[in-house]
């Protein structure tokens, strides 16, 4: 849209009662607009009049026109892009003089990145006016004399670094100052990011395409334990690396895979897969189950057991359970919420949530000495952790409550409320401070930062979503399509931001919707503060007919760390951990 801004000065005859030119034989040129040039002298003569009779008569005055410094600009590009790696982003501005002069402007460019300043920022006058910076000749500051009523095209050229430069894209701002430097403007704030393609450096394999992982891996004193389900043979082998993950130096994690010695027979995964001390408990036939660890890297036989519930009570391994003061709170099929100790020992339940509120839907999250699940009637639900009691509930929605988060340090509750809808809420009273309604299905967990005040989620589309947990109000730039034209059938989204940088990253993991025989998964990592900024991890590199579990598993926030995803299997191997390294 134009704009115009400008500054005006001329002489001014004062009269009593009326002034009119001396017409002037030819009349004086004016320009395209209908202004009299600058400098253009004509005669003027007062008069007054009583009773429409002129009465007095003055002497002719001569008058030069001054000159009108008035401009207008419009932007011809968008102010935001991504552009592939080798490839520039190019924002064109015209600016046109609405003056009644020659006249120029000069510029004023300024940049910020989050890290190292690596891009290149140049300005360009488009003087063959096709819109391309080759030919184009540097504007150096100063910008050629327009003449009245034309107008030249400005290209801000923001070229990325070289691929081997890290990068978190760059802003810029373009201030045009007219002649007599009366006035700044601000012509367009912009925003450009570089997309980069990438490769997993590193995994660890199961092998074999009847190899299936079923549950997520663990962590275990910086190792990676995992385990996988043998279709063919009805039973389940535990592996594990060698040295800690973040020791790899190649293709394999950890450098060497090894395994359990015994088979777990009649032993089918399933369910959630969580770590607490030497314990990993995981869904199993109907069953919670506590492996312990050093026992396994051991190879120690027997080295799992059963969790006891009360008779008649079955583990919720469809609900996720949280680990909160070194107890592993679980959903029972009472409708309570069990402790579980470390070494596998029920230590206490919950009071039972009403049955009118519906069996528990969401995943359970820790806040202080409280933990909160969201039903199948829209209830959410506060549960004190030291006395089992229900401290709080109240009914949100009357859809069920999908999935929950916390905010940074707690001060609002995330809700993912039926297949379109975002709460946040009051951490206590859990009243609802924002609502967000989307155009179309979530299909990941809400992530939320540590560090900041700000969750992301990802809809059927490909669209990442951030906003602002305490307000709900979505971030500039946002929301952000990540993948192509097939929708998703779920995803994964983390959070984190490395100790030696200053930019936060989004990390998404996308399951295409596609038929059950050929499946596919796609990897992004995108810079948070500047969402056209990122990494896509491709097809090839993800693995062909890869069929990923939902969830991610980061090794910590250093530079050597890695966010690991896991596959149930592709194509032509079975189970496989990828590692994507740290940004």
């Amino acid at each position: 849209m134009g704009r115009l801004w400008g500054v005006v000065w001329a002489l001014v005859a004062l009269v009593s009662i009326s002034i009119a030119d001396t017409p002037t034989n030819p009349m004086p040129p004016r320009t395209p607009t209908g202004m009299l040039w600058a400098g253009t002298t004509f005669q003027l003569r007062a008069s007054v009049s009583v009773n429409n009779q002129v009465v007095a008569l003055s002497s002719d005055a001569q008058v030069r026109v001054g000159k009108l410094i008035r401009w207008q600009w419009q932007l011809e590009s968008p102010t935001a892009m991504a552009v592939p790696q080798g490839q520039d982003a190019i924002f064109r501005v015209r600016l046109t003089n609405m003056g009644n002069g020659w006249d120029n402007l000069t510029f004023a460019i300024s940049r910020f990145e989050i890290e190292t300043p690596s891009w290149q920022v140049d300005l360009f006058e488009d003087r063959l006016g096709n819109g391309q910076v080759s030919g184009s000749p540097l504007a150096n500051g100063v910008g050629s004399l327009i003449d009245p009523g034309s107008s030249m095209r400005y290209l801000l050229r923001l070229r990325p670094p070289a691929s081997s430069v890290p990068t978190d894209g760059a802003w810029a701002t373009l201030i045009a100052q007219t002649s007599d430097n009366a006035t700044r403007q601000l012509l367009g704030e912009f925003v450009a990011g570089v997309v980069r393609q990438a490769r997993v450096p590193s995994r660890a394999w199961s092998g074999g395409v009847e190899r299936e992982q079923r549950v997520m891996p663990i962590l275990h004193q910086g190792r990676l334990v995992w385990m996988y389900y043998d279709t063919s043979r009805n039973e389940t082998r535990i592996g594990y690396t060698r040295d800690a993950v973040e020791a790899t130096q190649g293709g394999t994690l950890g450098n060497e895979a090894r395994w359990y010695p015994h088979v777990l027979r009649n032993f089918v995964p399933a369910g959630f897969s969580i770590g607490l001390g030497n314990g990993w408990f995981v869904g199993a036939n109907n069953q919670l189950v506590r492996i312990d660890v050093p026992m396994v890297l051991a190879g120690a036989q027997n080295a799992w057991v059963s969790v006891s519930f009360p008779a008649g009570v079955q583990p919720r391994l469809d609900v996720e359970p949280v680990v909160a003061n070194g107890r592993l709170y679980v959903a029972g099929s009472d409708g309570r919420i069990h402790a579980i100790a470390e070494n596998g020992m029920r230590t206490g339940q919950s009071a039972p949530i009403p049955a009118t509120y519906g069996s528990i839907t969401s995943n359970l999250v820790a806040s202080g000495r409280v933990v909160y699940a969201g039903t199948q009637q829209g209830w959410v639900v506060q549960v004190d952790l030291l006395t089992g009691n229900l401290r709080t509930a109240r009914r949100i929605a009357m859809q069920p409550v999908q999935g929950l988060a916390v905010g940074m340090q707690g001060r609002v509750l995330l809700a993912r409320v039926g297949t379109r809808e975002v709460h946040g809420l009051h951490p206590e009273q859990l009243t609802q401070v924002w609502r967000r309604m989307l155009p179309e299905d979530i299909v990941s967990p809400v992530a939320t930062s540590t560090e900041r005040e700000v969750g992301v989620f990802l809809t059927r589309s490909g669209m990442l979503y951030a906003l602002n947990t305490r307000t709900g109000v979505i971030l500039p730039h946002y929301p952000q399509r990540l993948f192509g034209d097939v929708p998703l059938a779920r995803a994964s989204v983390g959070i984190m931001r490395r100790q030696d940088r200053q930019a936060t990253y989004v990390y998404v993991l996308g399951q295409l919707q596609r038929d059950a025989n050929n499946p596919q998964a796609l990897f992004r990592v995108v810079t948070l503060e500047n969402p056209y900024n990122r990494l896509e991890y491709q097809a090839d590199t993800m693995r062909l007919g890869s069929d990923y579990l939902q969830g991610m598993l980061f090794t910590g926030n250093r530079q050597s760390s890695y966010c690991l995803v896991a596959a149930r299997r592709d194509a032509s191997s079975g189970g496989t951990i990828a590692a994507i390294p740290l940004r």
